[in-house]
């Protein structure tokens, strides 16, 4: 991937292309067996430490960049900027010097780091080799490494088009040359212009890359000058794990937190390590959800006598030199505000409150002193006590978290070889001769066939047909894998979808000329821990000899006129059936449905009204278009009208099913929207005839949000217990 020029802009944004590319954590490498991704995990915890996080012991002199700019990335884009901010520099025994953040925007981005450089016997340059590294991410294996390289601006038919990032090779160190109370990087050199001139994204500097694959990591800076300031102390954050027994928890609750829509919640699943130290303190990482990007420690004092964990108040989470604040761990609480323009959120910390509590029972542990229920309908969970992140220029919070009374906070992690249950929801879809992908959907378990919890990362599964034939998935077809694999490891996403925890695709259709299978599919769930592997039952459904049949009947559960927002259509949602009858599998590929109003009277879906799905006028909606349109979906279809109303008290779905020329259909299943015939007279029973118990709001990605922002999802519960969920825009 490289990155496009936006000359308007004056940033560079990213453009699909064959080189060098901005790591965006969401692509792991998925060349790996289950075997080898344990084997992998057990030499992370017993590798030596890569990146400096802790001040070393020294002299300590503060600097603040008074020259110099950096080229940084900022999400999907790329900006220049002059350098800003301080940088600390520890004078050690034997020559021996550390740099915290020796690029200038990196701590930002990946929190802060030290690297070792050697300081000339005359005491007029710093020498620091390259290769260092200045993050650790674990979960890719990989470093994000000092290096000295180069941005080109590529122009195409004359115009700029991207900039391409070169790594020199040939550089193993930069020097820093001493000056009074000025330190200079040498032997760099870039454009200080402005505006539209368009040399200055032509650089060479100090930067940084991924050890994995050599993707551009986020900084590269040049002309760096260096005055030395007045040295601060910044307040204590505990980066490096401390000695003594670790124990992990699983963590269950509920996370109140500031996210790109706003202030949003979510019941959370996360993992949370203790420490018992030698010097009888207890050390917890990621005391938040939020923080666990950090993975620092707060130290608490331990009774073992009670159980109880006492943490003092004020910690820091996180704390960035750069912007000189942080986020401390305080006690506290949230209350919603509902006024004529919506729902407001404030939080507060409790002053008088110096100690957080936990306490160890068993294999459980509490956070003492939470008030609220996660469990509650919205508003009223947005209104609890428990653990606040806030950031110390007390602009606003991080997140608060909670559990209901008497609810485990945490559980002790169980690492037992176990038997997992056997996964569900298993179902076939054929959509090779529309798109040319195909998937097989399931639910893979949380739990052994005791029902105790097992930990998804050490899961992993395998795809079976015919005569329990194992499915291999090979390199050539599948452009995320390096080699073919017949064992997918739980972690092993993919950016194409590929594979997820809920679904695989397959590049080929059961219907072509080289089926994958003639008559079933099925997938077997493995279970490995301290190198015993166990095994779930292969799950199969009958998919490929496929026969008419009757389909059982859809659901309609609600309906929602947009004409009172000045639309002239309404949004009819459905479920489709995903069997016969009689309760036998049937591909959904094959369905396809119908929309009556009143008197059976059958719904044309004009051309006109649907341009990018329909070439033509129909009445029967085909899974073609609803497996690919929001308009016309699985669940949901537009119904437009020309004048209202669309229907008088009715509006229905039926549902076809057609293999080899032979067409079954269920019944019609009707939803009464106004009770009786006369709607002059009749009260719209989905918006006014029943009482609105709730309304809560969610993003796209199935958060839920406080108020309504951008494109959200509305559900609206009646106090009858039926919902209706519609797409409004804020």
């Amino acid at each position: 991937m490289a990155l496009a020029f936006s000359a308007q802009a004056g940033m560079l944004r990213l453009h699909a292309g064959n080189h060098h590319q901005i790591r965006n954590h969401q692509v792991v490498n998925p060349a790996i067996s289950q075997s080898q991704a344990m084997e992998l995990q057990a030499q992370q915890l017993n590798q030596p430490q890569r990146v400096i996080t802790s001040m070393p012991e020294g002299e300590l002199r503060t600097y603040e960049r008074t020259g110099g700019q950096g080229m940084f990335a900022n999400y999907d884009q790329i900006g220049l900027d002059v350098q800003s901010g301080k940088m600390d520099i520890v004078f050690a025994e034997d020559n021996v010097v550390y740099m915290k953040n020796i690029l200038f925007n990196c701590s930002i981005n990946y929190g802060p780091s030290w690297v070792q450089g050697v300081l000339s016997d005359d005491g007029t340059t710093i020498t620091v080799p390259l290769g260092q590294s200045i993050c650790r991410d674990d979960y890719y294996n990989s470093d994000l490494e000092l290096c000295v390289g180069s941005t080109e601006l590529i122009y195409v038919n004359g115009e700029p088009d991207h900039v391409e990032f070169y790594v020199d090779e040939a550089v193993t160190e930069v020097t820093y040359v001493i000056d009074g109370d000025k330190i200079m990087l040498q032997d760099t050199e870039g454009s200080e212009s402005t505006g539209q001139d368009l040399s200055r994204w032509n650089a060479y500097g100090l930067a940084c890359q991924w050890s994995d694959d050599g993707s551009f990591g986020a900084c590269l800076e040049w002309g760096t000058e260096l005055t030395r300031t007045e040295t601060t102390v910044i307040p204590t954050v505990i980066y490096d794990q401390p000695e003594g027994e670790m124990v992990t928890y699983n963590r269950a609750g509920m996370s109140i937190f500031t996210g790109y829509f706003g202030v949003q919640s979510s019941m959370f699943a996360d993992k949370m390590n203790l420490v018992f130290g030698t010097d009888g303190k207890v050390y917890i990482q990621n005391p938040l959800w939020w923080n666990k990007s950090y993975n620092t420690w707060v130290w608490g004092d331990y009774d073992p006598e009670t159980g109880i964990i006492s943490v003092p108040v004020g910690q820091y989470l996180m704390y960035n030199d750069y912007a000189d604040m942080g986020v401390q761990l305080l006690w506290g609480h949230s209350i919603l505000y509902q006024d004529a323009d919506g729902y407001y959120m404030y939080e507060y910390f409790i002053d008088d409150v110096d100690e957080i509590r936990y306490k160890i029972d068993g294999d459980n542990l509490y956070l003492l002193g939470c008030e609220g229920d996660p469990n509650a309908d919205f508003p009223e969970y947005y209104n609890a006590t428990g653990l606040l992140g806030h950031f110390s220029d007390g602009s606003n919070m991080t997140c608060l978290e909670y559990v209901g009374p008497d609810v485990p906070y945490g559980t002790v992690l169980n690492l037992r070889p176990a038997v997992p249950a056997n996964p569900t929801n298993v179902m076939w879809q054929d959509k090779g001769l529309t798109d040319g992908t195909t998937y097989l959907f399931y639910t893979l378990p949380t739990t052994d066939v005791d029902g105790n919890i097992i930990e998804q990362e050490f899961i992993s599964y395998s795809v079976f047909v015919d005569d329990d034939q194992i499915y291999n998935f090979d390199a050539e077809s599948y452009g995320s894998i390096d080699v073919d694999v017949t064992e997918i490891p739980y972690s092993l996403w993919s950016n194409y979808w590929n594979f997820t925890p809920t679904q695989v695709c397959f590049y080929r259709t059961n219907h072509s000329d080289d089926p994958i299978f003639e008559h079933r599919i099925g997938i077997q769930v493995y279970y490995t821990v301290n190198g015993v592997k166990n095994a779930s039952d292969i799950v199969y459904i009958n998919a490929g000899d496929l026969q008419p049949a009757v389909p059982a009947n859809p659901s309609a559960s609600s309906w929602y006129d947009y004409g009172e927002y000045g639309s002239n259509y309404g949004s009819f949602y459905f479920d489709l059936p995903t069997t016969d009858v009689d309760g036998n599998y049937i591909d959904q590929y094959y369905l396809s449905y119908s929309i009556y109003t009143d008197n059976d009277k059958i719904y044309t879906f004009r051309e006109s009204d649907f341009p990018n799905d329909l070439t033509e006028d129909v009445t029967e909606i085909p899974s073609s278009i609803f497996f690919n349109s929001w308009n016309l979906s699985s669940y949901s279809a537009y119904l437009y009208y020309d004048e209202a109303p669309l229907f008088t008290h009715q509006v229905g779905i039926q549902v076809f099913y057609t293999i080899d020329g032979v067409k079954n259909a269920s019944e019609i299943v009707y939803l009464e929207v106004f009770p009786g015939e006369d709607p002059s007279s009749s009260v719209n029973e989905m918006n006014a005839g029943k009482q609105v118990a709730n309304v809560r709001y969610f993003n796209l990605a199935g958060q839920e949000m406080a108020q309504p922002s951008g494109l959200t999802i509305q559900v609206t519960t009646f106090t009858d217990g039926s919902r209706t969920a519609t797409k409004v825009m804020k």
